[in-house]
């Protein structure tokens, strides 16, 4: 017997449902009267929009129907204004506003590497992206300029997971040239903790000046006294000292030098990088008041009289009570801010 097929609709969102009878057994039902039934039918295709984009994307690779071409350096690189439009608002500003690019064939992407350019074409298509160590930059920055939040957090991630004191500086001053934010906080934070590895690394004396001064100026650093944070500035000075010493006197003052021990506040006054350039003196006199008129301190409160915040010291709560006044085992530690839980 020849096997019939009842095709049935349901309510507007439901996928189609056919049902396959067969034999005497299995009759049709009867025909319903229109004012119950349903008169139309909504159908939605299962990865509809995945098989789409799986065509144009062979569109793409066979070189058909592509109505615009992508000239980063060298290379050139064939796509359609309607994929790109729909994944970048950059393309789709520049492909449906009045200006040259609108109506070009060729379009010159400047500044943009070539290889990057290739692999967001790319992930227009198919939704993928591969994320390398040696090649993530050029990627976030072509992703920035395109306007891609998509690639832009998932680079951003990716580079949060490589930070290393031999690298973190550098992170840190990319996301701030690129804008990201959250990325630029994160490496500014684990720079901030590590900043005893950051600054034995080749990064640190690579420095330039005015990037120094924010990280010695800084509350934040992880250090366990004032001493390690002029020394790591002494350290950088030596690496370049003929065109450093000018800086000398400027990152001085982020040190904080009325909390240096004595003994290294005489050896700088008649020290060789210091004994003839006046600011310095001046710091430096200032740092020997504050040890020489304790009783004075008072009145020479400054920010380079403030402690950083890992140099204040440890506080110890030991024992306390619990809701019904039950004496607890408890050892809190306050450190830099931070309540930990010890026992």
């Amino acid at each position: 017997m020849k096997s019939r097929y009842l095709v049935t609709s349901y309510q507007r969102g439901v996928s189609l449902v056919v049902y396959r009878l067969s034999g005497a057994s299995h009759p049709l039902p009867p025909p319903c009267d229109m004012d119950s039934c349903s008169s139309e039918e909504f159908y939605q295709a299962v990865h509809h929009a995945e098989q789409t984009f799986r065509k144009m994307e062979s569109y793409l690779k066979q070189q058909q129907l592509c109505d615009v071409i992508l000239i980063a350096g060298n290379r050139k690189i064939p796509a359609h204004r309607l994929v790109l439009s729909s994944v970048s608002d950059y393309f789709a500003a520049m492909f449906t506003s009045d200006v040259c690019e609108a109506k070009q064939e060729e379009i010159k992407m400047e500044g943009i590497d070539p290889n990057a350019l290739w692999d967001l074409v790319q992930f227009a298509y198919t939704g993928c992206l591969e994320l390398k160590e040696d090649t993530i930059e050029n990627l976030l920055a072509a992703a920035c300029l395109l306007q891609l939040p998509q690639v832009v957090e998932v680079c951003c991630h990716f580079l949060m997971k490589l930070l290393h004191p031999s690298n973190c500086l550098g992170i840190r001053a990319f996301a701030d040239a690129q804008g990201c934010t959250e990325l630029m906080k994160v490496a500014h934070n684990y720079t901030m903790e590590n900043i005893m590895e950051v600054i034995r690394n080749q990064e640190f004396l690579l420095l330039p000046a005015e990037e120094l001064h924010k990280l010695l100026a800084s509350d934040d650093v992880n250090v366990p006294d004032e001493e390690t944070i002029f020394h790591a500035l002494m350290m950088w000075v030596k690496y370049d000292m003929q065109r450093r010493c000018n800086d000398l006197s400027m990152l001085l003052a982020y040190i904080r030098l009325p909390l240096l021990p004595p003994q290294i506040l005489a050896d700088l006054e008649n020290h060789a990088l210091f004994k003839d350039d006046l600011e310095c003196q001046k710091l430096i006199l200032e740092a020997m008041k504050y040890h020489l008129l304790p009783e004075r301190r008072t009145l020479m409160q400054s920010p380079r009289t403030k402690p950083r915040k890992s140099t204040v010291g440890t506080l110890y709560a030991v024992g306390g009570m619990d809701n019904n006044k039950g004496i607890r085992g408890y050892l809190l530690l306050y450190k830099s801010y931070i309540l930990h839980f010890l026992y």
